[in-house]
């Protein structure tokens, strides 16, 4: 047989902290293969009892059954335990083995084999070799590394434990800490906003209570002994809590609200009648700068003629001075006596006629532009009369304008008291 390793030794002898459970076990599976043995018993039909032989090894118990003698000059029993159908167990077969036996098969931690035999009718008989069996299921002892690795488990187990305590510990200081700080800041702003409605109502000269609503957010955040203590000093001053302030405050803002919607409602119309006004203004306006500008044009046109006209007879009166002067002259020279005339006089008085002529011709001319532009009287008055339309025409657009200006003005008065009333 061969040795054992140390190895199993140090799993029997774990094993042996376990010795009912084990002995349990190994009970269990002798119970489980005498149930087998009977029922190969019944198989082969053998009524005699088995007799237990030992083979060459001390760790496998042989039955061999006596064979039914048949008509063949042998047989050859074999059978397979673990193809045998299950049946109801019978307890009354016996099994015998000695206890050797047994304690060799506690010792070597090994269950019974059985073995397949040939028999003759002399009795004699042939061993072949055991068919194999499955061992049953055990549980195997801790090793001693496994002993080792739970040990080393359990201390890192037990050292995180700690750290996450420690931690733990750190974060709770930290927290409570912060909740402290936050604690102190609540009660210092109770206290500024406690201190803030006395000081609003002392600031008060009158009974007119009105702005508490904005104190409302602050009187809420206070303690309820800071509310009281509030309260009574309100009464004492103004015969009423705060509370009742407060309500007295909301009921009014609740019935001026009511009031608000008829006069926001009055002002809408009022509203729109002074946009419609504003745009028949606007209108208004547009016509007039449009006179204006044709009266303008109209002014300009009759001007720009009298201008030429007045130029033209400046040029006209000019010419006409010019020929004058000439044809005096002229005469002078022409009232010398022949043989007294000078050569110069004499070529002076034949420059003089050409001269005539070419003024004479000009101041012609004149006259025909003159008489093109028209009768100055005409000229003098429709340019008064485009003067005059347009210093009408100006003032309406003066008085639109003005018009337009004091209707915006309104307006944006009318607006002004609606967001009032709606805000």
């Amino acid at each position: 047989m061969t040795a054992r390793k140390p190895k199993d030794e140090i799993s029997r002898l774990l094993d042996s902290f376990q010795e009912e459970e084990v002995l349990e076990e190994k009970m269990e599976g002798f119970t489980a293969q005498k149930r087998r043995q009977d029922r190969m018993q019944r198989a082969s039909r053998q009524t005699v009892e088995p007799k237990p032989v030992q083979n060459e090894t001390n760790d496998t118990i042989v039955l061999r059954p006596e064979p039914k003698k048949t008509e063949s000059a042998g047989t050859t029993v074999m059978f397979d335990p673990e193809k045998i159908e299950e049946e109801d167990t019978d307890t009354n077969k016996t099994v015998v083995i000695n206890d050797n036996e047994i304690q060799s098969l506690l010792d070597e931690d090994k269950p019974p084999k059985l073995r397949r035999e040939v028999v003759s009718h002399g009795g004699s008989s042939h061993r072949k070799e055991p068919m194999p069996h499955k061992r049953p299921t055990k549980k195997k002892g801790l090793s001693p590394a496994a002993i080792v690795g739970i040990v080393v488990g359990g201390i890192l187990v037990f050292v995180l434990a700690v750290t996450l305590v420690l931690a733990a510990t750190g974060k709770l200081s930290s927290w409570l800490f912060d909740n402290v700080d936050k604690t102190e800041e609540v009660t210092r702003k109770q206290e500024r906003a406690y201190d803030s409605i006395v000081d609003w109502l002392d600031s008060l000269t009158g009974d007119d209570y009105d702005g508490i609503e904005d104190w409302e957010e602050d009187y809420d955040s206070l303690t309820k002994e800071q509310k009281k203590k509030l309260n009574d000093y309100f009464e004492k001053i103004t015969g009423s809590t705060f509370d009742e302030l407060l309500a007295k405050a909301k009921s009014d803002s609740k019935k001026d609200s009511s009031n608000n919607n008829a006069k926001i409602a009055e002002l809408k119309a009022q509203l729109k009648s002074l946009q419609s006004q504003l745009s028949d203004a606007q209108s208004d306006l547009n016509d007039a700068n449009s006179r204006l500008s044709s009266a303008q044009n109209d002014y300009d046109n009759w001007n720009n003629k009298l201008s030429t006209w007045q130029n033209t007879n400046a040029q006209l009166e000019q010419k006409q001075t010019e020929l004058s002067t000439l044809e005096a002259r002229m005469k002078e020279l022409q009232n010398i006596p022949a043989d007294q005339i000078s050569e110069e006089e004499l070529t002076e008085l034949t420059q003089s006629y050409k001269k005539q002529a070419s003024l004479q011709q000009e101041i012609s001319n004149l006259q025909g532009q003159l008489n093109g532009i028209g009768d100055y009287s005409s000229i003098q008055s429709h340019v008064n009369s485009a003067s005059s339309e347009v210093s009408q025409a100006q003032s309406d657009v003066d008085s639109a304008q003005s018009t337009i200006d004091q209707l915006t003005s309104q307006i944006q008065e009318v607006q002004d008291r609606i967001d009032a009333l709606e805000s």
